[in-house]
């Protein structure tokens, strides 16, 4: 089966190549096939070069329109809405990322706040020295 890449895709259309589009359903997804003058053609991604699912028919709905196709044909007796935790697997190791996402940006906020505190030329500075006198001095009672 051809495959065609949405700029491919929109290149075909707009030459006259494609004639229309349908929407076919592929578990919980939909994926949108052309029918071309050679054949039929089905879009994918332009990076991983799969076929591009969609969740939302508008979405899909909104490209074929956005290419310039008058329509096509779809069907929904092959779609299966409960289907969609298992045509997209559980990402654990995202929820690791994110975390370590967020306490970088704890730790770039903190250091940041220091810069500044540091820049400001109304910081009073305590001599190491004496910083500690004074601590032992106050917890000395």
């Amino acid at each position: 089966m051809k495959t065609f890449t949405l700029s491919e895709a929109r290149s075909a259309a707009q030459s006259g190549g494609v004639l229309n589009a349908n929407l076919k359903p592929t578990g919980s997804s939909f994926a949108i096939e052309f029918e071309t003058r050679n054949g039929v053609a089905v879009l994918i991604a332009s990076v991983s070069k799969e076929v591009r699912h969609f969740a939302n028919p508008i979405k899909a709905f909104e490209i074929i329109r956005d290419l310039g196709l008058p329509g096509g044909r779809f069907s929904v007796t092959d779609w299966r809405p409960n289907e969609r935790e298992f045509d997209r697997p559980a990402r654990p190791d995202r929820a690791l990322a994110m975390r370590e996402a967020h306490e970088a940006a704890d730790i770039k906020r903190t250091l940041e706040a220091r810069i500044k505190e540091a820049d400001d030329p109304n910081t009073v500075w305590h001599d190491h020295d004496q910083m500690f006198d004074e601590l032992e001095a106050r917890y000395a009672d």
